[in-house]
């Protein structure tokens, strides 16, 4: 039981490194209170949008059910960084380098 978790936050974290947030973002012009300000939005926003995300385990049991839990954390993870990265982009800001 213990590997299978070991393994399962192995891969939790391999895959969580597939959706990165850029180091930071710039608009010209833009105050950086501003740039904090629609930052931490697009974050709320992003949130919001994947609360109610929740899988079912295709198994019964408590390893599925855990499986499963890590794998909703990944993929609310990712799509929290995709949906916070549009909306800084559509708001006008271009990835930091």
């Amino acid at each position: 039981m213990r590997t299978k978790i070991a393994f399962a936050s192995l891969i939790t974290l391999s895959l969580s490194a597939c959706t990165t947030a850029p180091s930071g973002w710039q608009k010209s012009g833009t105050p950086m209170s501003d740039l904090e300000r629609d930052k931490a939005q697009c974050t709320y926003e992003a949130k919001a949008a994947t609360a109610s995300y929740k899988s079912q385990p295709s198994k019964p049991g408590e390893a599925a059910a855990m499986g499963a839990a890590i794998g909703d954390g990944v993929v609310i993870a990712e799509k929290q960084i995709e949906l916070t990265n549009e909306c800084m982009k559509a708001r006008g800001y271009a990835p930091g380098k």
